[in-house]
């Protein structure tokens, strides 16, 4: 048996679509169930969705709007100076480019800042507004920050300068008060669409200064908003459709550049968004100052921009090695708290590069399915610093909120936020969130779940079924992608891939269907031939050198059934480590036992083990059926160590027997060290059987043995050869390496099977 590491939630769908709809619609059965799945059975909703129908909200009817579209042309018209005030990640330098485009083809007097990660951290910083001050600016403009701003805002309009504050991030109890605030959740107005994010914000106003923003806009917004995650639905998704058709057709050059750094040359698509464009513009923030990135999606020249795009992929490198390092460490922390009980893992460690900590801390929850906050520790300044993400059950910000008063400042939703702490006070917190997360779990389970959209058959994975389900394209946040479960398909192969194995590559059922599970390659140990298993995931077409095949993406698997694998090789046993606190060893009984999970064949095993490692060979078929008869097992790895193979050698004949005692009697005394070897060849065999054969003969009593001079025994009975424990011995040995060692393994498995069920 493999535990799944996640529950699947399968639910059937509460409302079907009618024949009529699905006809006229011409769904094939399995999009008709995805859409089923996702509770999108309307005709009207289902032709928006296939038919990319344009959602476009009045964006004048967005808070403040008219006040901060009259307070910029305003400073326009006085040629005030403005500063478009961002943020470092992708989010925040796609929304700084479209404010400032649009401010700059208004003619208005403008400039822009990225404040700085690490020095400055996210939101408005006091000291930068006062160098803006100081300079002379008359508004500040923020994007994708702000709402979370109060001291630094009133600090600025104080000194006269006017803030209008554009936003997506939650809102706290109260407001900052600026000269206008711009966000969609304002609970004043009564804006339809609650989920943009800042660079669908900044779009939005763009749209009310303008008289129709340029194309090249809604390819900034589809990156913005993929990047951050925010909802895939009403809106958000008509910018993105929009958005992806625009970097198709009339791709800037600062995409382009930075799609040929990453050789990435096919159709841009939100995945390309999600994993290629998103990461490369946020690690230039998570490791220096992101106004290169912003520098990069601002030039208007060919050459300029390969220059900036490779420096972007050169930190996007640097940023993947670093995550690399800290996550091995955090996994060490981790590991521990787990342990210990912990509900809500908070790692805290100095010198942890602050801008990777987000990313870590995804692959942290990835591994535990519990909320996790990462800190580094900086002593120089007295604070720690850094990121924290959540699972489904737990709202980050609402978890923080409850805790405030031991953060200095924090930011964020739902899933995911940033945090700056005394250090004096990680402790507290810890305690804190662990005691916070056992009252929630006393009402809500943190079982970690996967939705499971639609069951399906191996022959419905196809190339056309696929192509099919591309046409409910984009996924992402409250639209993912379906998930799929597949029940009883069979493993063809299973190996690990990647530089480390760190990954699962397999090939199953009739089809030889391809499946990849990323970072689960230690299964291949535990992944028998021949057995089936379930999986859920999502399909995909894997295109190589131009031959189309489908490809399984796992996200999890299970097998319920007894899984028997096959570990005789040296090469397989050294790559065996399983955990000795639910592993049973079976031994020889001439072995040492290591531990109390150690037992001999045939000793009453009274613990319950998940798996257990027949280690050594057994004496004899009937011992190791008496260890059968007392498991209950889930798995078994026939490891079956033994010093050397006799099956082959076989058994003397009688006649060799005779033989053998014959010529010993023909003589009064047979020196064995100097006539063994002639013996052995006298009757053809090896000397090891001569050594059996004159065991034999002791335990019969026919012969004595003095110090290696063999004599006949004058007062012997005549015995039959076969009552020799020695023999009998023998016999077992042969026929236990016969069904352990020789026999075809998939009948091997049903030997086990058989005994097991008796």
């Amino acid at each position: 048996m493999i535990k799944s590491k996640y529950n699947w939630d399968v639910k059937l769908p509460e409302v079907e679509i009618t024949e009529d709809v699905s006809t006229d619609l011409k769904l094939t059965p399995i999009v008709k169930k995805i859409l089923e799945s996702k509770g999108i059975t309307e005709e009207t909703a289902i032709r928006e969705l296939l038919n990319g129908t344009q959602i476009a909200h009045d964006p004048w009817t967005m808070s403040d709007m008219h006040k901060a579209v009259e307070r910029i042309n305003l400073a326009i018209d006085q040629n005030q100076k403005i500063l478009v005030y961002g943020d470092y990640d992708a989010d925040g330098v796609t929304s700084t480019t479209i404010l400032v485009s649009t401010l700059k083809a208004l003619g208005a007097h403008v400039g822009w800042y990225i404040p700085n990660r690490f020095s400055e951290g996210y939101g408005p910083n006091e000291m930068a507004f006062k160098n803006a001050y100081e300079e002379g600016i008359s508004l500040i403009i923020t994007v994708d920050n702000g709402i979370q701003g109060h001291d630094e805002i009133q600090m600025i309009q104080e000194l006269g300068v006017d803030v209008i504050v554009t936003d997506h991030h939650e809102i706290g109890r109260t407001m900052p008060n600026a000269y206008a605030i711009v966000h969609p959740m304002h609970p004043g107005f009564d804006y339809p669409f609650k989920y943009l994010c800042g660079a669908g914000v900044a779009y939005k106003l763009a749209q009310c200064l303008l008289t129709e923003p340029p194309t090249h806009f809604l390819g900034l917004v589809a990156i913005g908003t993929i990047a951050d995650l925010v909802s895939l639905t009403d809106e958000n998704r008509s910018l993105v459709q929009r958005g992806l058709d625009a970097l198709n057709q009339h791709c800037p050059l600062s995409i382009k550049a930075i799609l040929k750094q990453a050789g990435c040359n096919d159709e841009i698509n939100e995945e390309t968004v999600g994993f290629v464009i998103g990461p490369r513009l946020n690690a230039v923030g998570r490791l220096e100052d992101a106004a290169l990135a912003v520098e990069l999606l601002m030039t208007e020249t060919e050459e300029e921009a390969e220059f900036l795009a490779e420096q972007v992929e050169f930190f996007n490198q640097e940023r993947k090695d670093i995550v690399s390092q800290i996550t091995e460490e955090a996994l060490v922390m981790a590991e521990q708290q787990v342990q210990d009980g912990s509900k809500f893992l908070l790692l805290a460690q100095p010198d942890w590069h602050e801008g990777v900590l987000g990313i870590v801390a995804s692959k942290i929850v990835e591994t535990y399915s519990l909320p996790t906050l990462i800190l580094n520790i900086d002593q120089a300044q007295n604070h720690a610093k850094g990121s924290a993400r959540s699972i489904d059950q737990v709202s980050m910000f609402e978890i923080l909120s409850a805790h405030s008063e031991l953060i200095s400042k924090f930011g964020g939703h739902h899933m995911a936020a940033g945090v700056t702490m005394p250090i004096e006070n990680i402790q507290d917190l810890q305690h804190g969130l662990n005691d916070w997360m056992a009252q929630l779990a006393e009402t809500t389970s943190l079982e970690p779940w996967k939705k499971v959209d639609v069951k399906i058959l191996e022959s419905d994975i196809t190339i056309k079924n696929i192509k099919d389900i591309h046409r409910l394209r984009p996924f992402g946040t409250d639209f993912s992608s379906p998930c799929f479960e597949l029940q009883d398909i069979i493993v063809q192969q299973a190996k690990g891939i990647g530089q480390d194995k760190n990954h699962l590559k397999l090939v199953l059922g009739d089809s030889q269907l391809q499946a990849i599970f990323w970072q689960n390659g230690y299964l291949v140990k535990e992944l028998g031939v021949q057995q089936p298993i379930n999986l859920i995931g999502t399909l995909q077409i894997n295109e190589w050198n131009g031959f189309q095949s489908p490809q399984f993406m796992v996200a999890d698997l299970a097998s319920n059934n007894l899984q028997i694998l096959d570990y005789r090789s040296k090469r397989k046993v050294s790559e065996l480590n399983a955990d000795a606190e639910d592993v049973a060893y079976l031994i020889h009984k001439k072995s040492e036992k290591l531990g109390e999970n150690y037992y001999y064949y045939g000793d009453d095993i009274i613990n319950k083990y998940d798996k257990y490692v027949f280690r050594d060979l057994p004496t004899s078929i009937t011992e190791l059926k008496t260890t059968l008869k007392t498991v209950d097992v889930s798995q078994i790895y026939l490891v079956l160590n033994h010093e050397r193979s006799i099956y082959f050698e076989g058994m003397p004949k009688m006649e060799t027997f005779k033989q053998c005692f014959k010529a010993l009697a023909s003589k009064k005394e047979t020196n064995l060290a100097k006539e063994g070897m002639q013996l052995s060849q006298f009757l053809n065999i090896q000397p090891s059987m001569l050594k059996f054969i004159l065991k034999v003969f002791l335990d019969l009593e026919f012969i004595k043995d003095e110090n290696g001079i063999i004599m006949l025994n004058s007062v012997s009975t005549k015995r039959d050869i076969a009552t020799s424990k020695y023999y009998q011995n023998r016999l077992d040995r042969i026929e236990v390496e016969k069904l352990l060692l020789y026999e075809d393994f998939n009948r091997l498995k049903q030997w086990f099977k058989a005994e097991l069920v008796e």
